[in-house]
């Protein structure tokens, strides 16, 4: 199977997300050597690292959140000709019409929300919200499944969604 993972988060500078992100390929990497795994990352690791012979580093130097990130990423992703896909965090670009898993690490931005949330001035606030309300909704409808880090996070996202609650997969993350 032709795996890629969205590994643009790659990197403890990357918080939470980032550590996810290493220890995921570190494991995967232990316990999988059939399939085959394209892992795309930015400039910074993308020369960095040692692959077993089934991974493959690909450069996708696309910054989060962006309107680059929905109109190149799915160009690089089709042309690896994927089985399947693992967006790492509920960014997964609108255009991609592949098959996908997504992780869910929190519904934070759901709950906190407001004036007391952001920085931003209230129009600009009001369209981000928008976008990422619109994103997530898209990423955990369309995923195959969805992979989240508690029983929590999985009856939250399957309630404010209405998704079968099979289809979401609970893997606690390790300290």
């Amino acid at each position: 199977m032709r795996i890629v993972i969205d590994a643009r988060f790659y990197g403890l500078e990357n918080a939470g997300l980032g550590r996810y992100t290493v220890n995921l390929i570190d494991q995967l990497q232990k316990i999988d050597s059939q399939n085959e795994f394209f892992v795309l990352l930015r400039k910074k690791y993308f020369d960095r690292l040692n692959w077993p012979k089934n991974w493959t580093p690909v450069l996708a130097e696309i910054p989060h959140y962006g309107l680059s990130e929905q109109i190149k990423l799915p160009r690089i992703i089709k042309s690896l000709k994927p089985d399947l896909v693992h967006f790492l965090h509920f960014n997964v670009p609108v255009f991609y019409r592949g098959k996908f898993i997504v992780t869910i690490h929190d519904l934070l931005m759901h709950k906190q929300k407001g004036k007391e949330a952001t920085t931003l001035t209230p129009s600009r606030y009001f369209f981000k919200r928008l976008g990422y309300k619109f994103v997530f909704g898209l990423a955990v409808r369309r995923a195959v499944r969805v992979i989240v880090p508690s029983q929590t996070v999985k009856d939250e996202v399957a309630y404010y969604y209405k998704l079968d609650p099979d289809k979401i997969i609970v893997t606690y993350e390790g300290i």
